[in-house]
């Protein structure tokens, strides 16, 4: 993996006195060197504890940030404030995400949902792959893959209608 950038940053809220959302920022100059800039998919390091995959968001003028959930904050056991040292890669998986089993399914075995598939840009790619992945029953992860997929082939044969 190619590490982008590597410091010691503190753990902050996205908005100060209005957000529950943990981040941690780098300046957004960094970026400019990332192979595709700010939309670069990344893998962060957190003291070596916990890997997320995630993206740059914007925090204010000159700053970048990657937020930490809730579960990543207890993993590591970190705490609001707190001074960490942070590695920042390219994330191997240009998607940023693991493809759930149901859906690579779904994709092989029919052809439209494979071209509605091809289609999609990476942000409904993600979408589609959390929504299924947080769902348990097998049959539900199905109904849902192809509504949303019925869903997204409309949305597609309406833009060629236009």
């Amino acid at each position: 993996m190619e590490l982008l950038y590597s410091d010691d940053v503190f753990i902050e809220y996205l908005m100060p006195n209005m957000s529950s959302h943990h981040v941690v920022s780098i300046p957004a100059e960094v970026t400019k060197g990332f192979p595709k800039g700010t939309r670069t998919r990344v893998l962060l390091k957190v003291d070596n504890l916990v890997e997320i995959q995630c993206g740059l968001n914007a925090r204010g003028p000159g700053e970048r940030c990657m937020m930490i959930s809730k579960a990543n904050m207890e993993k590591g056991a970190f705490l609001l404030g707190q001074k960490v040292h942070i590695d920042v890669y390219v994330d191997p998986n240009p998607l940023g995400v693991e493809i759930p089993e149901v859906l690579e399914a779904l994709i092989a075995q029919d052809p439209i949902i494979a071209k509605v598939w091809d289609k999609l840009s990476d942000g409904r790619k993600r979408t589609i792959c959390h929504s299924t992945k947080r769902i348990k029953n097998i049959d539900l992860q199905v109904e849902r893959a192809l509504e949303f997929f019925e869903a997204e082939r409309e949305k597609q044969a309406q833009k060629w209608k236009k």
